[in-house]
């Protein structure tokens, strides 16, 4: 039951900063983003349409590479959960991965206490994502297996701090129709 916890407020923290990410791009408040960090935004749809366009082909490692950071930042004070991280990225996730990513879990207890203090210093929890193979089975024409390394940082105004710990996420990649995208993944 606690394993399940910690996975539950991993995932709804990872939501909640990629929410934040998308939420003021433009940066009009004039503050710093951190150095060193990498923020991929989910594609804008085009005019008409009501769903983000699929990933253009790419590497194994862009795709875990964006699909891993738009899950894990988060803005607490308009995204859910960190689920909604995981929402922003089924672009890059198989329908089947999507589905078990984003179902709909309820938990009684409400946000977590960190989550609650992220909210109240209207903090925004970017995610730096580094990608590597070392021990991954080899790639084949059509699967491919990566490690994502997450590192995330608390952003209130012009102040950082990390979030600890870091956060590591086995991937499995499928590639079908000239895509790559996640099939599979594990903490």
């Amino acid at each position: 039951m606690r394993k399940a916890l910690i996975v539950l407020a991993v995932i709804i923290a990872a939501a909640a900063a990629l929410l934040y990410s998308c939420q003021d791009n433009a940066n009009p408040s004039g503050t710093a983003t951190p150095q060193g960090t990498t923020i991929a935004s989910p594609p804008v749809p085009e005019a008409g349409t009501s769903a983000p366009q699929r990933p253009e082909p790419t590497s194994p490692e862009e795709v875990a590479r964006q699909a891993m950071t738009v899950a894990f930042t988060w803005a607490p004070t308009t995204d859910e959960s960190p689920t909604s991280g995981f929402r922003r990225a089924t672009q890059w996730f198989t329908p089947d991965l999507a589905a078990r990513l984003t179902s709909d879990v309820r938990n009684e207890r409400g946000p977590s206490l960190q989550w609650q203090q992220w909210i109240n210093d209207n903090a925004r929890v970017i995610a730096d994502v580094a990608i590597g193979c070392s021990g991954c089975p080899p790639d084949t024409d059509t699967a491919a297996h990566r490690v994502a390394m997450i590192t995330q940082t608390a952003v209130t105004g012009d102040t950082t701090r990390p979030v600890e710990p870091d956060t590591t996420v086995w991937l499995t990649l499928t590639e079908a129709d000239g895509r790559w995208l996640i099939d599979n993944l594990t903490y």
